[in-house]
């Protein structure tokens, strides 16, 4: 049986940072991609089945949203308000906001 692997999206304007993290939380992928449709595909097929992302709502997440759920994909976006409680309190902890999007309580 596979378990479900879950996925952090970090996304910015021209990158996305993804960490991928199995059920028992063990951290399988940390990577970053450009931020395109091509990327996206790509990336898609290498990723471990099952899977589901999270990702913060920005003005980029729109379409990466759609287009992951066009592949087929089961993505949730959390409010960025709701995103505060798990973001890092400095810039250098920053790095580590996709491995705490792919741990947190709505995925």
């Amino acid at each position: 049986m596979n378990s479900m692997n879950y996925i952090g999206l970090d996304i910015h304007k021209k990158s996305i940072s993804c960490c991928v993290r199995q059920a028992d939380g063990t951290i399988i992928q940390e990577s970053t991609i450009t931020a395109t449709r091509h990327a996206l595909d790509e990336w898609m097929r290498q990723l471990p089945q099952p899977w589901m992302a999270g990702m913060e709502a920005t003005l980029f997440t729109g379409w990466i949203y759609d287009h992951l759920v066009s592949g087929g994909a089961l993505v949730k976006v959390a409010h960025p308000a709701y995103a505060q409680n798990i973001q890092p309190t400095s810039r250098r902890q920053s790095k580590r906001l996709p491995e705490n999007i792919a741990r947190a309580g709505f995925l």
